[in-house]
């Protein structure tokens, strides 16, 4: 199955930093603090456009599930979003035309498709409030679009950890302090992205199939 529009993206935005803020990889693991600071800098960018994938992605297959439940077609995404919503899985009412006095029949209890509606917007704000690619975050992402847990690469989900860790590094502390605790290493950054990459590719095909 080809690679989706926005995995071409992705790999043509993470080429294109490559060629601007890493330098030719040095045989003596030597780089000036120029070179270091534009290594820690595609180290962050790197990470915004895989963070952007991942997000873009995810809403395009809500969007897609919505789509198709208004057509009169269930998908595993929709039912995963539902399962996934934090929504309270309410029984049947007793009646749809209480007595006088007590408590009315909220829309959001009987309708499934107000349930559906509420579990989209749920999802948008784990969207919006995202700000990582870290395994709680990638979770978060994948598991309610219909991602089974067992697709997913443990070790994978330990170099995410860790790229996102560093990212933090770069991103909350400054240049002084990232640098004692660790200096950025062009061909390790360039690697890491790499191995990431090549799992996305993966997760991008798996993505592609719960889309109809």
């Amino acid at each position: 199955m080809p690679e989706s529009d926005k995995f071409i993206t992705l790999r043509t935005q993470l080429n294109r930093l490559k060629n601007e803020f890493i330098p030719e990889i040095s045989p003596t693991g030597l780089y000036s603090e120029s070179q270091l600071s534009r290594t820690a800098a595609y180290r962050v960018l790197a990470h915004a456009e895989i963070e952007s994938y991942l997000e873009e992605r995810a809403w395009e297959v809500v969007q897609n599930a919505k789509t198709l439940w208004t057509k009169g077609k269930t998908t595993r995404s929709l039912i995963c979003l539902l399962g996934f919503s934090g929504l309270t899985m309410d029984k049947p009412p007793d009646t749809l035309t209480p007595q006088k006095g007590s408590k009315t029949v909220k829309e959001e209890k009987i309708k499934i498709s107000k349930k559906i509606d509420l579990a989209v917007e749920s999802f948008k704000r784990v969207i919006s409030q995202n700000h990582g690619v870290k395994e709680d975050h990638i979770l978060s992402l994948l598991l309610p679009i219909g991602i089974d847990s067992d697709d997913l690469d443990p070790a994978w989900l330990a170099t995410m950890n860790t790229f996102g860790e560093k990212r933090g590094l770069v991103a909350h502390k400054s240049a002084t302090s990232y640098m004692t605790i660790q200096t950025p290493d062009p061909a390790n950054e360039l690697n890491t992205v790499t191995q990431i990459t090549d799992e996305l590719l993966r997760i991008d095909e798996l993505i592609n199939n719960l889309i109809e």
